[in-house]
């Protein structure tokens, strides 16, 4: 191998120099940051106007004794799922006025009143929810096995007015819970923690027939669970997100 020539020595040297000025600025700049006093003012605050987002004040029916964990709407009905046993409407004291709802409620978006014809039950926290493409339909997703007194593992789908579930539509999904729902015109999928969908090997990931429940050949793995997925607008693509 030939040598490096005189030139070639010095260009490299001066490479190899700025490398490490750069790395030792970055770390010259936290140290003198870290070090520096406070301002000795706090930072002016942004007055409210025009170009500045506020909520409405929306008095709303309140969880009185669990939390929320995802929420969907249809039309101007807010459908919102977690784990809770009973609620109360805006402005009731803690424990008082309360009305049973079994992890799943829905309200009216523009009165915060809750739907009293809506009172499906969950045995156990529900985790997810997501509309049909149509609206007619809410798909739950959780770790419970029972759903309006009957067996569902995981994995539901309800009728959006009446909270009924389903007919004819019965997947079940085997593990810790379904966390995140998407879903496309004749599909539904499904991400979680879970090891199989229909009694057939699923590694967190898994879809069913909108129609019937049949387990579709989807089968994408993940190494740990799957907290959120969302559908692109072309419906070829399902994004996911999680702790994989």
């Amino acid at each position: 191998m030939s040598a490096i020539s005189g030139g070639a020595r010095r260009a490299l040297a001066i490479i190899t120099t700025t490398v490490v000025i750069a790395a030792g600025s970055v770390l010259g700049t936290a140290s003198v940051a870290a070090a520096a006093d406070l301002p000795s003012t706090p930072a002016p605050l942004l007055q409210r106007d025009s170009t500045v987002v506020t909520s409405d004040n929306l008095p709303t029916v309140q969880i009185n004794d669990g939390y929320v964990w995802a929420q969907t709407t249809v039309g101007n009905i807010v459908y919102a799922v977690g784990s809770f046993s009973n609620v109360r409407p805006a402005g009731a004291a803690v424990g008082t006025n309360l009305t049973p709802r079994s992890n799943i409620l829905a309200f009216d978006i523009t009165t915060g009143d809750l739907i009293t014809s809506f009172a499906p039950t969950a045995n156990g926290t529900v985790k997810s929810i997501a509309a049909s493409p149509d609206g007619s339909r809410l798909y739950i997703g959780g770790s419970f096995n029972n759903v309006n007194g009957q067996t569902r593992w995981n994995f539901a789908a309800l009728d959006a007015t009446t909270g009924a579930l389903v007919p004819g539509f019965a997947p079940s999904v085997g593990g810790t819970g379904v966390y995140a729902i998407t879903t496309s015109g004749t599909s539904v999928y499904l991400a979680g923690l879970f090891t199989q969908a229909n009694a057939t090997a699923r590694k967190n990931l898994a879809a069913f027939n909108s129609s019937n429940g049949a387990l579709l050949p989807w089968a994408p793995t993940t190494d740990l669970q799957v907290d959120a997925m969302v559908m692109e607008p072309g419906n070829a693509k399902v994004i996911i997100g999680g702790r994989f």
